[in-house]
């Protein structure tokens, strides 16, 4: 790797140049995958909506009940917010490719080379390092839901397996599906994960209209630290701003990314609204961290789980596909070392079993990540990478960046919403972390 960040091209690509098109010959509409394997628009919104739709399926209506009815327009307002972020970063790296040929070939740390070219080359280590942290961390929530959910599906047949074990299971068995080179490769798993999450989401709203009971739950009364960990949550529900970058280079056309934004997060949205709602108000105060399992053992929801599992190891693959990137960028990994790539990989999946085993719940860890790192990644550094980027003087023959003075106000009002929700939730993470009973790490057990 460079001094700046950027790979060296590969023996096998020609050395991009001036010249260089910025759309792969053979995709230049973006609708179709390229010839050399580059992905369409839809599929690209289709690992976006994969990656990011079932932590908050699962985990927004108990959100809803610390925020109350209010919880609603903010789980609105984060989805546009993120979305718009989301095009932020896009816009960054399209930029950039223009102004620099070396970029025009796929990259393994695209986020950190925009911090870089940005802000400079301490943001990038503070990029490459919250990149990590935020999938690490969503990697091993998405586990635990997975070991949460076999457990619920087995407890009849299986009961004395707890979800100790479960996590163990489920950590050995997605091991040798982490070997894939990027998102390009990963494509069916997209498919896989935002179309199990969509079935499971119409299982689990019609299992929740059979179960309505009119004036059985209460709402209840919640204080600033329940409030600003649902707002953590809420923002960890969107947060998937982390992959965007790799995600975006492996695209045909990386400046139809726009697009994909907007319907990965329409679609995202129309899951997250009728599950959130329904299950807070049908549970009431009762509803749990993992909705799944709040409803009634019936055959609905015995499907509908399954689809669920089916989706959080699918989107598991696509989160911990950059962490095993940059892990291999930072210790200068080539692509065609075999057997440097599965060491490194191996030791990521050792620590993500190690931290499910000490801390075998999710609701406090997801919040506290949703309000540093992914607040980070996701709401504040898009914005401010772009301010910082069409604010740099163009050399010699390029062109200035013109942008509406209504984009550059939302960009700052952005930012300054991240900061603010992101020391709130923080500070009421933290608080729920030192304030709550230890859990006892499996291992001690």
């Amino acid at each position: 790797m460079s001094k700046n960040g950027l790979e060296e091209p590969s023996g096998s690509q020609p050395t991009p140049k001036e010249t260089t098109p910025l759309i792969t010959k053979g995709g230049e509409n973006g609708n179709g995958g390229g010839k050399n394997g580059g992905l369409s628009v839809g599929q690209t919104s289709m690992l976006i909506a994969g990656e990011m739709a079932g932590s908050g399926v699962l985990a927004l209506p108990r959100a809803l009940v610390r925020t109350g009815w209010i919880g609603v327009p903010i789980i609105i307002l984060m989805c546009l917010v993120a979305a718009f972020s989301g095009k932020r970063l896009g816009d960054c790296w399209t930029i950039l490719e223009e102004r620099n040929p070396q970029l025009r070939s796929r990259k393994r740390n695209p986020y950190a080379i925009i911090a870089d070219q940005t802000l400079g080359k301490t943001w990038s280590v503070v990029v490459s390092m919250a990149i990590i942290v935020t999938l690490f961390g969503a990697s091993v929530v998405y586990l635990l839901m997975a070991a949460q959910i076999i457990e619920q599906l087995l407890l009849t047949l299986i009961p004395t397996l707890t979800i100790c074990t479960w996590y163990l299971i489920v950590v050995g068995a997605m091991t040798p599906l982490i070997f894939f080179n990027s998102p390009k490769d990963l494509t069916f798993t997209g498919v896989i994960a935002f179309g199990s999450t969509v079935i499971a989401c119409i299982l689990y709203f019609i299992e929740m209209m059979n179960e309505v009971r009119p004036f059985v739950f209460r709402w209840g009364v919640h204080g600033f630290t329940d409030f600003f960990l649902a707002f953590g949550t809420i923002m960890f529900a969107f947060g998937g701003a982390s992959t965007f970058p790799t995600i975006q280079n492996d695209m045909t056309d990386k400046s139809q990314f726009g697009k994909s934004i907007q319907y990965s997060f329409g679609a995202i949205l129309l899951l997250y609204l009728p599950i959130a709602i329904g299950g807070y108000a049908v549970y009431g105060e009762s509803v749990g961290s993992n909705v799944a399992l709040s409803l009634s053992a019936t055959p609905l929801t015995l499907v509908g789980n399954i689809f669920m599992a089916i989706h959080l190891v699918f989107a598991f693959i696509i989160l911990i596909n950059p962490v095993c990137q940059e892990m291999e960028e930072i210790y200068n990994i080539e692509r065609d070392s075999v057997g440097w790539r599965v060491l490194i990989r191996l030791s990521i999946m050792g620590a993500i079993l190690f931290i499910g085993e000490s801390i075998p719940r999710f609701y406090t860890i997801l919040a506290l990540v949703g309000g540093t790192t992914v607040a980070l990644l996701t709401y504040i550094l898009p914005s401010f990478c772009y301010l910082s980027l069409i604010n740099q003087t163009p050399r010699e023959g390029q062109t200035p960046i013109e942008t509406p003075g209504w984009v550059k106000l939302l960009c700052y009002e952005v930012i300054a919403l991240g900061v603010l929700g992101a020391v709130a939730a923080t500070y009421s993470g933290l608080s729920a972390v030192f304030s709550s009973a230890v859990t006892t790490p499996c291992y001690l057990r």
